[in-house]
């Protein structure tokens, strides 16, 4: 028996070696780690968007073209210096031939060699003045308003996504936290029903039908936690940032409003003027405009001027060959010349101002579609957030009662004068109850940022909501 018990514990020394004797103890993260998770605000997630999103920081960059365009435009007109230091050359020349009074060709009796060279040098300004390109610099503003205007209206919408998917992760968190609190009170009642049924006071079925409530709420939790973690990859996936790792939401403040007392039409008259869809579609219709303008101006002629001074040598022999300073005086001469539009171009030109023209009326009935879309955006989500609010306050006084009759029915149960499927019926309904109206409050605060983006200005509200 000794022997046994020796062994064992031999056994258990090897198995189980107490800490510090020949292992390396494994210490958990410290605090403030990187393996943390991150506590995101809300304001924190916006940024990293901005900042990180790929899809808006390529816009961004095409914003930066607009500088290249116009500093491209910018070196096309101004005057272009040349500057010849030095052009040198040499040249030898056989004749072999000779030609006579009246054209013919006759062999030279003696063949000689013309030796030459020559150096010139020389200093020059040119300008081509096209006088359709100045109207060009006003295109290359129309673009950069349009490129600006994109930006903006993307930033927005981004901004929109990433509030919406924020919370998203903070209603999927909390609806987290209200399934776990279901399970709890499953179980209470699963202990219940055993007490009871150890009394003798209930029957097997009661006991098996707790049981499976226990394990459907449990289903019902994983379910939960799995839209939690869908949730949280939405969000990362806005967000772009490639150095986020683990991270948790922190609550944003759910804000109360009166809904009914919001007026549709100050509504609709400020969406009008600072919708940046709306200001976008402006944007595109004046580029269209000047666009027309701008083919028009393609009748204007071109300049060309050119002023320069020259000095060059040019001698019987190799003298000079490589002469920095020839003999000869500076030449100088300035000269301008106008041409006119090729008018064979008459018919192309005329069809290229024929589309402009279908162009600029397609802007304009773009521009009416977005003003009527924003409107009817507005209009709809006005309606909308106005119904959701009276949802929410429809299901919060259905939670209330909800809640107390289970807690009726849960006394009665117990005092054995309610059976358990009433006692089950009530408190699915306290617990649908409840998931309908946190589904309904955070559908209000959908509602109101939904708004709020269209608007581009933040909406009154009345006092803070904790959200549950």
């Amino acid at each position: 028996m000794k022997v046994r018990t020796v062994l064992l514990a031999s056994l258990l020394l090897v198995a189980c070696p107490l800490p510090g004797v020949g292992q390396v103890p494994v210490s958990g993260p410290e605090p403030g780690s990187s393996q943390e998770p991150v506590r995101l605000t809300l304001d924190d997630a916006v940024a990293r968007a901005l900042a990180q999103n790929p899809g808006y920081r390529q816009t961004l960059r095409e914003m930066e073209l607009s500088a290249l365009d116009r500093r491209e435009l910018w070196l096309s007109v101004l005057p272009q210096p040349q500057v010849d230091l030095l052009t040198t050359s040499m040249a030898w020349n056989r004749q072999r031939v000779a030609e006579g009074f009246f054209g013919e060709v006759t062999e030279r009796e003696d063949p000689g060699t013309i030796h030459t060279s020559r150096t010139q040098q020389r200093l020059g300004l040119f300008v081509t003045v096209d006088l359709a390109e100045f109207f060009q610099f006003r295109g290359l503003e129309e673009m950069a308003l349009i490129r600006e205007a994109g930006a903006t209206a993307q930033g927005r919408e981004l901004h929109a996504q990433v509030a919406t998917a924020f919370l998203d992760v903070q209603e999927r968190a909390q609806a987290l936290e209200l399934e776990e609190e279901l399970l709890q009170v499953a179980r209470e009642n699963r202990d219940l029903a055993r007490r009871l049924y150890a009394l003798a006071r209930r029957d097997r079925i009661d006991l098996v039908s707790m049981e499976l409530e226990v394990a459907e709420q449990e289903d019902a939790l994983e379910r939960s936690r799995t839209e939690l973690e869908s949730a949280r990859l939405s969000l990362q996936t806005l967000m772009g940032d490639p150095e986020l790792g683990e991270f948790q939401v922190e609550p944003e403040p759910l804000r109360a409003m009166d809904a009914e007392t919001l007026d549709e039409e100050s509504l609709v008259r400020s969406g009008r003027e600072a919708s940046p869809r709306i200001r976008q579609a402006e944007a595109q219709r004046r580029a269209a405009a000047g666009t027309l303008s701008r083919n028009r101006a393609r009748w204007l002629p071109t300049l060309t001027l050119s002023a320069g001074t020259t000095r060059q040598g040019f001698v019987q022999g190799g003298d000079a060959f490589f002469d920095l300073r020839p003999d000869a005086g500076w030449d100088r001469a300035f000269s301008l010349s106008i041409r006119l539009p090729d008018v064979g171009l008459y018919f192309n030109r005329r069809t290229e101002q024929r589309r402009g023209e279908v162009d600029l009326r397609n802007r304009d009935d773009a521009l009416r579609e977005v003003r009527a879309e924003v409107e009817r955006e507005i209009r709809t989500l006005v309606r909308e957030l106005r119904g959701a609010a009276r949802t929410l306050r429809t299901q919060e006084r259905r939670t209330a009662l909800a809640e107390e009759q289970v807690e009726l029915a849960r006394e009665a149960y117990r005092l054995g004068r309610l059976s358990y499927l009433e006692l089950r019926e009530a408190q699915g309904r306290a617990a649908e109850s409840r998931r309908q109206a946190l589904a309904a409050r955070y559908s209000v605060e959908r509602g109101r940022r939904e708004l709020e983006a269209l608007l581009d200005a933040p909406l009154l509200v009345g006092p803070v909501d904790d959200g549950r």
